[in-house]
């Protein structure tokens, strides 16, 4: 059976990419520190020890008693599950149990040498090791990592306590925020690295800028943040006014420490400095920022119910690479523009900035959509050689397979990363997404590492599942990556989505045909 990390977030998930084997990894990562590990024999009369060395230590770093009892009864299910289903009641194998802090997370991490998942069980409901956890929620994230002959890991992360700054602000405060009056257009504005010590009042603006509102919940956080911005995997500017008061915030996302591209994101402009051109100015600032430091290209989202945001970013030298139909909730309210009762989801653009030269390398396309690929690769000035690849190419995978499958519960979305291709890949992906269509999940990725051979072919299978066109994102996770994407009976109006530029609208138009084939 091929094997697949399975990654189910029960409140928040974001891109998971599979570990090693080895347990002492966490010590190599900047973002995690191990703080205990050992070998027990699954035995009953070990579990309560266990259970107490957990409590412990979870105690020790500022998780409630309460908390950790809920955290309790999660370890003893995944044991006794490990025992059932993997070791087939076989209490002669070992479990290696590590504990260690990533970012600001507790993580318990237990790894087995049992049976890999069954898929066929799984579905037949005899497997319960991955659809118990999708009820749970006395942990913050549960993560499945399935390695074939080297057996499986289950990873059960519980936030740390950090303070909510909506817990210590009144909403009053964004209100009269809001009616603030507008700075002088001659105010002086610097554009400067983000001062860590400034983490508190970061939180405050979002807060006094956007209520309860902002997308990603972390930025509500000021520890969360600190845990980023120390990690390398986040980092910032910030522009101050003439009071070294801070005015607007833009990060860089990376996956991983060393990651060639990253996500622009994180924005926040204080209202009272809007037509400041403050943005522009940060992501400008940004992307040198980037250069300097190795960094082939930005990505970012960019919202589509009015084209101000794609045509700052095209401005900026970025070309869009896709649209994700109706991405996020339609629970955003933008000023000066009407919404329905219940509003329809909402649409974005992806947006991509070359910053740094891509060496040339190989990639498998789907045939469907070479023209549009090697046109966008064009545009943003990149060099391929492309091999087309189609339902009946020859695909004859013998090994195992690695994919992360991730829900993104504030948006509703379902992510099902590929990063080795197996000789069950397609089964796999097919059972993902009747699982995730089941639990109404409204939209699922399917991500493809271009430069495999058997994405072409990948792709062009999950058309038959109704997967379509979503975007291409260049030197992702050490690959290129083409994300497919699919509705899960969500309404989609074209009427909705703005463009940009002529480009823009041609290939939204290639995507919404794509859709609508796979929708007859």
């Amino acid at each position: 059976m091929d094997s697949a990390p399975i990654c189910t977030n029960l409140k928040e998930i974001d891109r998971i990419s599979p570990m090693s084997n080895d347990s002492t990894q966490s010590q190599g990562n900047s973002h995690e520190v191990q703080i205990a590990h050992l070998t027990i024999l699954p035995e009953e009369k070990y579990l309560s020890a266990i259970v107490d060395v957990v409590s412990d230590l979870a105690n020790a770093n500022g998780i409630s008693k309460k908390d950790t009892g809920h955290l309790d009864k999660v370890l003893v299910e995944i044991f006794n599950n490990i025992v059932k289903y993997g070791f087939q009641e076989d209490t002669c194998k070992p479990i290696e149990i590590s504990i260690f802090k990533r970012l600001h997370t507790f993580v318990i991490s237990l790894e087995d040498k049992g049976l890999p998942f069954d898929y066929e069980n799984l579905e037949l409901g005899e497997d319960a090791r991955f659809k118990s956890y999708l009820s749970k929620s006395y942990a913050d994230q549960v993560n499945f990592y399935c390695l074939g002959t080297l057996g499986n890991r289950t990873e059960i992360v519980k936030n740390l306590p950090a303070s909510d700054i909506r817990e210590e602000m009144d909403i009053s405060e964004h209100h009269e925020h809001l009616k603030q009056e507008p700075a002088q257009l001659s105010a002086e504005i610097k554009i400067d690295s983000f001062n860590h010590s400034k983490v508190h009042e970061l939180v405050r603006l979002v807060y006094k800028c956007y209520g309860y509102s902002y997308a990603n919940e972390f930025m509500y956080y000021p520890e969360q943040i600190e845990a980023r911005l120390h990690s390398q995997l986040m980092t910032s500017c910030g522009a101050y006014n003439s009071d070294d008061e801070l005015v607007g915030h833009l990060a860089l996302i990376y996956s991983k420490p060393g990651a060639k591209v990253g996500e622009s994101g994180e924005a926040v402009v204080d209202p009272r400095y809007r037509g400041h051109h403050i943005f522009p100015k940060m992501k400008t600032y940004m992307t040198e920022h980037a250069s300097s430091h190795g960094v082939i290209g930005v990505y970012g989202e960019a919202v589509t119910v009015h084209p101000y945001s794609q045509k700052g970013s095209l401005e900026l030298g970025s070309c869009e690479t896709g649209f994700l139909l109706g991405y996020s909730p339609g629970t955003v309210s933008f000023q000066n523009i009407s919404e329905d009762e219940k509003p329809r989801r909402q649409s974005i653009a992806l947006m991509f900035t070359p910053i740094l030269k891509s060496k040339p390398v190989k990639v498998y396309v789907p045939e469907v959509y070479k023209e549009i690929i090697e046109t966008i690769y064009s545009r943003i000035g990149f060099e391929r050689e492309y091999i087309s690849e189609n339902i009946n190419s020859k695909y004859s995978k013998k090994g195992n397979g690695q994919m992360t499958v991730s829900i993104r519960s504030d948006h509703n979305q379902g992510i099902i990363t590929v990063d080795e291709f197996g000789k069950r890949t397609l089964e796999e992906i097919h059972f993902h997404l009747k699982q995730l269509c089941i639990q109404r999940v409204d939209c699922i990725y399917a991500d493809l590492p271009l430069n495999k051979k058997g994405a072409g072919y990948i792709a062009s299978k999950l058309r038959e599942l109704g997967f379509f066109y979503g975007y291409l994102i260049p030197e992702y996770s050490d690959s290129d990556v083409l994300r497919l994407q699919y509705l899960n009976n969500v309404e989609i109006s074209r009427e909705d989505i703005k463009t940009a530029s002529d480009f823009g609208e041609h290939l939204l138009d290639l995507i919404i045909n794509d859709w609508s084939d796979e929708n007859r």
